[in-house]
């Protein structure tokens, strides 16, 4: 969601690649909390006997970005880009690392129960974060220019890879010690949250933004310090001066889109990673969840890389693909009823839809 504090720019900006790069980075780990529960699946089969993790932690990790989201939305114009980015990104650094603490109390003693509650806390926490984070991210990006939204889309979807990568790096090392291979997997990650707050340090300090930014701050503050609609508006207002748009005017425009974006979301939720997760492979074993991480991960990067280089669908043709996009609810309800868990006897199936 775009940080509705951002202010509209009228004219078209190019990001220097340090700010490309930069916002890359931030993508990419602003979504690693996300993709580290994913990414686990096989490591939560193993700990708690089935894989209820993967229905529970979508739902309060949604249930949380919404409301997170739209406090932003509301209220983020009162904090600075430094205090929306920075601060949450260390949160999700230090929660991430609740996952091995839990393990550790539970192999001291801890029931599985209160290890399962204590990890979902932790969602809520990382998923308060990263919306907060996110919507900030996205403001951020409006605000820097063109190509600044790209990178950090594109971010999002390597980061998909690179955490089946790094799990996958981990399990095969570490094989045999699920426990082990978790805690270097989430120490990792953790790591790399911290490490992308000097990413954002090294952007907003960039000679190809730096102006703007500080414009932008003078008329938050300026706002803040008012705090009246007339203010606010001011801060909002286009670079040549022209009347911002109004909310009604500006939600006519995207509603299609907006409900779109919600139905795609509500279907991707639907199905993965619960019911994705929950099919079985004979001859993958504890492979398979994994398997079904990474090919989900792999078609969101690529779904997310293609439209840069081409447009396949069009306002005119976006309820046909959206509605069509529907139809993988029941495909994967009958997945889960077909034979050992999947149509047909190969492995190819599930994969390909996941994909």
């Amino acid at each position: 969601m775009a940080d509705a504090s951002a202010p509209s720019m009228a004219e078209t900006t190019t990001i220097s690649s340090t700010v490309y790069w930069a916002m890359l980075s931030l993508g990419a780990a602003n979504l690693l909390p996300w993709l580290s529960f994913l990414t686990l699946a096989d490591y939560f089969l193993d700990i708690y006997g089935d894989n209820s993790m993967e229905f529970y932690f979508p739902a309060v990790s949604t249930t949380v970005l919404v409301g997170a989201a739209t406090l932003n939305l509301l209220y983020g114009q009162a904090l600075s880009f430094d205090v929306r980015v920075r601060v949450p990104t260390f949160v999700m650094a230090a929660s991430l690392l609740a996952v091995p603490l839990v393990d550790l109390a539970m192999r001291a003693g801890l029931a599985s129960r209160f290890g399962f509650a204590i990890t979902l806390v932790s969602v809520l926490v990382n998923a308060f974060c990263s919306a907060v984070a996110q919507s900030s991210l996205y403001g951020l990006a409006a605000l820097f220019g063109d190509g600044a939204t790209q990178a950090l889309q594109s971010g999002q979807g390597v980061m998909g890879v690179v955490s089946v990568l790094l799990r996958v790096v981990s399990n095969v090392v570490l094989a045999g010690r699920p426990s082990t291979s978790m805690f270097a997997f989430c120490s990792c990650g953790s790591a790399l949250l911290a490490g992308s707050v000097a990413a954002y340090a090294r952007a907003v300090c960039d000679d190809s933004v730096a102006a703007r930014l500080a414009a932008y701050e003078r008329r938050r503050l300026s706002a803040t310090a008012t705090a009246t609609a007339g203010a606010l508006d001011q801060m909002l207002l286009p670079a040549e001066g022209r009347p911002a748009p109004s909310r009604w005017l500006s939600a006519s425009e995207v509603w299609l889109e907006s409900l779109s974006a919600f139905l795609v979301f509500v279907t991707c939720l639907a199905c993965f990673p619960g019911l994705a997760t929950s099919l079985t492979s004979p001859t993958l074993g504890s492979w398979f969840p994994l398997l079904m991480v990474a090919a989900y991960n792999c078609g969101d990067l690529f779904g997310k890389t293609l439209p840069a280089r081409a447009r396949l669908v069009s306002r005119r043709s976006l309820p046909a693909w959206v509605s069509a996009h529907l139809l993988f609810v029941p495909l994967f309800l009958l997945l889960l009823r077909a034979p050992a868990g999947r149509g047909g006897a190969s492995d190819a199936l599930p994969l390909g839809c996941t994909f």
